[in-house]
């Protein structure tokens, strides 16, 4: 399992969609795939959003999240005019002594 993580851009000065039906357009959209959705609210100015994905390497989760956003807008009028800027697992750097 991989965390992908999804960095939308609004269209123009858009609140987000409501929390709840992110998650759902975006757990439909690859019911398969898609394990856990997670919306963090407070990042500015773009909303991030976690996927939870099965996937077999780090490059099949990226390529499945790209897929999962792009299935998601075709079917969720809300989420249409959503730009998606990047779909990466966060890699963070560890300070090992």
């Amino acid at each position: 399992m991989y965390l992908v993580q999804l960095t939308l851009a609004p269209p123009g000065d858009a609140h987000p969609p409501a929390e709840a039906e992110l998650k759902q357009a975006l757990h439909d959209a690859a019911p398969d795939i898609v394990e856990h959705v997670s919306v963090h609210t407070q990042t500015r100015p773009h909303l991030v959003v976690s996927l939870f994905l099965r996937a077999a390497s780090l490059d099949e989760a990226e390529a499945a999240a790209k897929r999962v956003w792009q299935h998601a807008t075709a079917n969720c009028t809300l989420l249409a005019a959503w730009s998606l800027r990047r779909a990466e697992v966060p890699l963070h750097p560890y300070d090992v002594e």
